[in-house]
């Protein structure tokens, strides 16, 4: 199926279909938030640094604010924004989409975490695959951008990975899985990434993704689980800088826009 910027390569049954027009310009109220995504925490501040706003377009975006000189975990307290959205059911085969855009003068610095999708066992908290924590009893599937400094690859400015956390990964801190794409600070991106667990014993699990349209990932050989109680249960969505250590934060505060969030199940 051909797909353009703005279509997605794949049609399915909608779990999340996040618009944010018609919310209140400025400051995001945890219950409207709750309202469009689903089952996730309203703890107020969670919400601190993400806002209601024009998209430029006619529409609206929900903007993530990245302050200058800081990581998630500090200095004084967190900064970005990590929620869970809880699915329903027991999902073996979801996909998540979104546009998202950088401010036009983002700082890459070393990189950041972007929304994706992640499964843990019953019991199990869902941000424990994740953190430099790999472990058997669940996966992650986020998206990040790396900068220059981060890999010699990475350069010039920033390359898009899908950042897994999964049984048998080769580092502690999750594996880069490349999508030989930039962001262009400014510019609306459509990104699509699609989950089908494995068969428990098997590495038989499939990871696919789309930059614009295009399709940039195709790995049919993943291994998400080592059991059969780990499912896709949970829309993680990560927005921060880092990395865990202070030369991951930005030289200025920047902006992250997300519209038209959507988690589906792909038919």
């Amino acid at each position: 199926m051909a797909a353009t910027m703005n279509s997605l390569p794949f049609s399915g049954k909608a779990l999340v279909d996040a618009q944010f027009a018609g919310q209140p310009i400025g400051p995001v109220a945890p219950k409207n938030f709750a309202a469009v995504m689903g089952d996730v925490s309203t703890w107020a501040p969670n919400y601190k640094d993400m806002t209601i706003v024009p998209d430029g377009s006619g529409g609206q975006a929900v903007r993530v604010t990245l302050d200058q000189g800081t990581i998630h975990s500090g200095p004084n307290g967190t900064h970005g924004v990590v929620l869970f959205a809880k699915l329903p059911g027991q999902i073996d085969n979801a996909c998540i989409s979104y546009r998202v855009r950088f401010d036009a003068n983002f700082d890459w610095s070393m990189g950041g975490k972007l929304p994706g999708l992640s499964g843990v066992a019953p019991g199990v908290a869902p941000g424990a695959p994740s953190g430099g924590h790999p472990t058997d009893q669940g996966w992650s599937g986020r998206l990040m951008w790396l900068g220059a400094g981060s890999y010699s690859w990475a350069g010039p400015t920033n390359t898009v990975v899908s950042y897994m956390y999964h049984p048998g990964q080769k580092s502690i801190y999750g594996d880069n899985v490349r999508w030989g794409k930039s962001f262009v600070a400014g510019q609306w991106h459509q990104i699509a990434q699609c989950y089908t667990m494995n068969t428990v014993g098997k590495s038989d699990g499939v990871l696919r993704a789309w930059f614009d349209g295009q399709l940039v990932v195709n790995d049919t050989s993943f291994v998400y689980r080592t059991r059969s109680d780990v499912h896709i249960n949970y829309l993680t969505w990560d927005v921060f800088r880092g990395g865990a250590t202070m030369n991951w934060a930005g030289s200025r505060t920047g902006y992250i826009d997300f519209e038209n969030v959507r988690v589906s199940i792909p038919s």
